[in-house]
C-alpha cells in the first residue's frame, strides 16, 4: 500500500505521460511498474507483475476474438460487399421518398460493424456514399449528418470490437456482451430509420444509380453473406453451439470466401493479414498494459479507493460522473485509450452502484461513440467531412442534423439505466 499522495503523484505522472505525447500503452505500463514497486520496495515483485500479467494474457482465448472479427471485417470489406449492398438498396428503394438515405444509413453503419471502428467508417465510407447521397437528398449538410450518425451506431452492432475489448478489461464473458448489445442495436436501428426517413420525406429526392431496379447478383451475395455472418455468430453464441472464439473463427471464414467470390487472391489475403496485424497489435498490447496497471491499482490499495469514491456518489451522482468522465476524455483519446484508463475502476464501482454489468457495459460503449458526436468537438462530424471535398459544407450545420441521432443515443442511455432488462434479459435467457 502507498500513501494517498504518493497515488496521487502516480496519476499524476500518468497524465504528464499522456500529455507529453506518450502511448497510452507505454504511459500505463510505466505507472504500473512503478507503483507496484513504490508499494512493496522490491523488484522482484514487479517481474512477477509483468510475468503474471503476460501469463493472464497469453491464457486467455478470448484475447485472439479481437484480431479475427478485425480480419472478418478486412475480408468483407475488401469483398465489395458493403458498396455492392448500398448499390442495390439505393435502386430497391428508390422509389421511396429518402430511400437513398435510408440505404446509404443502413450501410455505413454495417461497414462501422465490419471496420470494427466507427472513425475508420466515417472516414471510408462516406466518400463511396456521400455524391450520391448528397444528389438525392440535395442537402450535403444533411448527407454528412446522416452518415456521421450511422458510423457512430455501427460500433453497437454485435460482434462488436469495442464490447470484446470491454469484456476483456473488465474480466467479463463476451458473449453475454454480444448478445446483451443485440436488442438495443435493433431497437436503435428502428429509430434510426425513422429518422432517416421523416428528415429525407422534406428533400427533394433523385434517384441514385442508373435506371434498373433490384439487387445485383453481388448485392444478393453480399446481403446473404453478411446476415449469415450475424446468424452464425450470434446464433452460434446464443445456442452456445459455439464459444466466442470459434464463432469469430467462423465468421473470418466466411468472410474470407465471400473475399474469393470477388477474385481475391493469395497476394492480398497475405496483405489483409499483415494489416490486420499491424492494427490489432497496439490494442493488445494496450489491453496488456491495462492489465499491469489494474493489479498496480490493487497492489497500492488505490484502485480500490477510487471504487469506493465513485460509489460513494450515489447511483445518479455516479453513473452522471462516470459518464461525464468518459464524454471529457473523448475530446483528448481516442476510445479503447479512455476504456483502458476507466474500465478497471468504474466497472466495480458500477457493481456497487447496483448497476448490472452487462447493462452497464453497453452504457459506456454508447457513452463512448455519443461523445463522437456530440458539438463542438465531435470527432465523427469532423472525419466525415474531411473525407468528401465540399468547402460548401459547414460544420454548424451537420451539426445540426447530427442532433435528432444524438438524441436517440443519449436516450438510449437514460433508458437503459431504468430499464437494464433490455439488455439483459437475452443474455439471461441463453447463459
Amino acid at each position: 500500500m502507498i500513501g494517498f499522495g504518493g497515488a496521487t503523484l502516480l496519476i499524476a505522472g500518468l497524465v504528464v505521460l499522456v500529455a507529453c505525447g506518450a502511448q497510452i500503452a507505454v504511459a500505463l505500463g510505466v505507472v504500473g511498474f512503478l507503483g507496484t514497486y513504490l508499494a512493496t520496495g522490491d523488484w522482484h515483485a514487479v517481474a512477477s507483475l509483468l510475468a503474471g500479467a503476460a501469463y493472464d494474457g497469453m491464457r486467455q482465448p478470448a484475447l485472439l476474438v479481437i484480431p479475427l472479427l478485425m480480419l472478418m471485417g478486412e475480408f468483407i470489406a475488401r469483398s465489395g460487399a458493403i458498396t455492392a449492398l448500398f448499390r442495390s438498396l439505393s435502386r430497391e428503394l428508390r422509389g421511396l421518398s429518402g430511400g437513398t438515405a435510408l440505404a446509404a444509413t443502413v450501410s455505413q453503419a454495417l461497414y462501422a460493424f465490419v471496420a470494427g471502428a466507427s472513425a475508420s467508417s466515417a472516414a471510408g465510407f462516406t466518400r463511396i456514399t456521400y455524391p450520391a447521397l448528397k444528389a438525392a437528398l440535395s442537402d450535403g449538410p444533411m448527407a454528412l449528418g446522416l452518415l456521421a450518425s450511422s458510423a457512430a451506431f455501427g460500433a453497437l452492432i454485435p460482434p462488436s470490437v469495442l464490447l470484446a475489448v470491454w469484456g476483456l478489461l473488465a474480466h467479463q464473458p463476451i458473449g453475454p456482451l454480444f448478445l446483451a448489445a443485440l436488442v438495443p442495436a435493433i431497437v436503435t436501428a428502428g429509430l434510426f430509420a425513422v429518422v432517416v426517413l421523416s428528415s429525407a420525406a422534406t428533400r427533394r429526392t433523385v434517384a441514385a444509380g442508373n435506371a434498373s431496379t433490384g439487387f445485383t447478383a453481388h448485392g444478393i451475395e453480399s446481403a446473404i453473406g453478411i446476415a449469415l455472418v450475424l446468424i452464425v455468430i450470434l446464433g452460434g453464441i446464443g445456442t452456445r453451439l459455439l464459444t466466442p472464439l470459434e464463432a469469430a473463427s467462423v465468421g473470418t471464414v466466411i468472410g474470407l470466401l465471400m473475399a474469393l467470390r470477388q477474385g481475391m487472391r493469395l497476394a492480398a489475403i497475405v496483405e489483409a493479414i499483415l494489416a490486420v496485424g499491424r492494427a490489432s497489435a497496439p490494442i493488445l498490447l494496450l489491453i496488456f498494459a491495462a492489465q499491469i496497471y489494474s493489479q498496480a491499482l490493487a497492489v497500492t490499495g488505490f484502485g480500490t479507493a477510487l471504487t469506493s469514491a465513485v460509489a460513494g456518489l450515489g447511483f445518479g451522482l455516479g453513473l452522471a460522473t462516470m459518464v461525464a468522465i468518459w464524454l471529457i476524455l473523448s475530446i483528448v483519446l481516442d476510445q479503447l485509450s479512455i476504456m483502458a484508463l476507466t474500465v478497471t475502476v468504474f466497472a466495480p464501482a458500477a457493481i456497487k452502484l447496483g448497476i448490472d454489468p452487462l447493462a452497464f457495459a453497453l452504457i459506456g460503449v454508447i457513452a463512448l461513440e455519443t461523445a463522437q458526436l456530440i458539438p463542438p468537438f465531435g470527432l465523427l462530424v469532423f472525419t466525415a467531412k474531411a473525407a468528401v471535398e465540399d468547402d460548401g459544407v459547414a460544420l454548424p450545420e451537420i451539426f445540426r442534423h447530427v442532433l435528432p441521432f444524438l438524441g436517440i443515443l443519449l436516450g438510449l442511455l437514460l433508458v437503459l439505466t431504468t430499464f437494464p432488462a433490455i439488455a439483459t434479459w437475452l443474455p439471461r435467457l441463453a447463459f
